[in-house]
């Protein structure tokens, strides 16, 4: 009876899977508050910890979760709960970079204050000083190398952050590009125009064109099967907006023909790698964003990878898995004359 009452409570967030708390997120008792990052409680709340912490830290059903506090009014602990939930600090799908990556900052002390990033002339002595870095812990023995010729499909490469908006890309272009992510076979193996751990390829590519940018191509957001070398309708609703993008990269989207999104999905190489999975498919996306930069240089078509989006925004469209998560997108457009 407990039980259903807390099914009932946590609607629309309940669902019969395990929760469990990020590990990305740190949490203490601060006199009378709880604090978990930059969020704090107190009250009823002060009576759930350490005991809640330790139940979903090793994964537990929100009703069970509920239910382990009898003497905790349910209403509370399920308001609580669900703003957890929301907050991305319970969690049942995969974390996204960002919460990997983020409490990584914790363990570096640097001397910059957040003014160096945001003042163009302090930011680019930043960058001046880190591009002019070397390796001091070498010794006396140094090896000049040859000097290289490279074709112009390399020396040519340049981020676009604008693009031509009056003409459209020709399908021919379009497919090349998208067609280089193709499975095909040859001596009855399966084979791909690039690596991937263990050659499984976990990368899933959603597309989403705009309307009238892409020669024979209807607006929409596509998933790319890569067996068949087709592009399949995932919503041809969604319209994704410049508000998905941080301020930076808002005119960079405004212009561009199409996004590529680069998907990873869990169940394809983490029951090999374990979480290591994660990161070589951070390797794997590398590897196809060259490809992609490779191909594009060939057709004069600009390339702009975009480090971080406001995915949560837009995620709706993609109807993703708990298991699949965005590991990076990139922008795509004819270059400028």
């Amino acid at each position: 009876m407990q039980q259903q009452v807390a099914k009932k409570m946590m609607k629309p967030f309940y669902e019969d899977c395990d929760y469990f708390w990020s590990p990305s997120v740190r949490w203490e008792q601060q006199g009378e508050e709880i604090c978990i990052e930059s969020l704090s409680y107190s009250g009823t709340v002060l009576a759930l910890f350490p005991t809640f912490y330790y139940l979903t830290q090793k994964g537990i059903k929100i009703p069970d979760l509920i239910s382990s506090f009898p003497q905790v009014n349910p209403n509370h602990v399920a308001d609580f709960v669900r703003d957890l939930i929301t907050n991305r600090i319970l969690v049942h799908s995969l974390l996204t970079p960002q919460e990997i990556y983020y409490p990584q900052e914790h363990l570096i002390f640097h001397p910059y204050s957040p003014e160096t990033f945001l003042d163009p002339a302090k930011y680019e002595a930043f960058r001046q000083e880190k591009l002019s870095r070397s390796f001091p812990q070498t010794s006396q023995t140094n090896v000049p190398l040859a000097e290289s010729v490279f074709p112009e499909v390399i020396t040519n490469r340049r981020t676009c952050r604008h693009f031509e908006e009056k003409k459209k890309v020709s399908f021919d272009t379009f497919s090349s590009l998208i067609s280089v992510f193709k499975q095909y076979r040859c001596e009855n193996e399966i084979h791909y125009y690039y690596a991937s751990a263990g050659g499984l390829y976990p990368i899933d590519l959603y597309i989403y064109i705009k309307d009238h940018r892409v020669e024979n191509v209807k607006a929409g957001l596509y998933y790319f099967n890569p067996i068949e070398n087709i592009l399949q309708m995932v919503s041809n609703t969604c319209v994704i907006t410049e508000d998905a993008h941080y301020s930076m990269n808002k005119e960079i989207f405004q212009s561009s023909a199409f996004s590529i999104y680069l998907i990873y999905n869990a169940e394809v190489t983490m029951p090999k790698y374990g979480g290591m999975g994660y990161f070589y498919a951070g390797i794997d996306s590398g590897i196809m964003v060259q490809l992609l930069t490779h191909v594009a240089g060939m057709h004069q078509v600009g390339v702009c990878s975009i480090g971080d989006i406001n995915f949560r925004r837009i995620q709706k469209y993609f109807k993703l898995s708990p298991r699949q998560v965005l590991i990076h997108s990139i922008e795509v457009g004819l270059q400028p004359q």
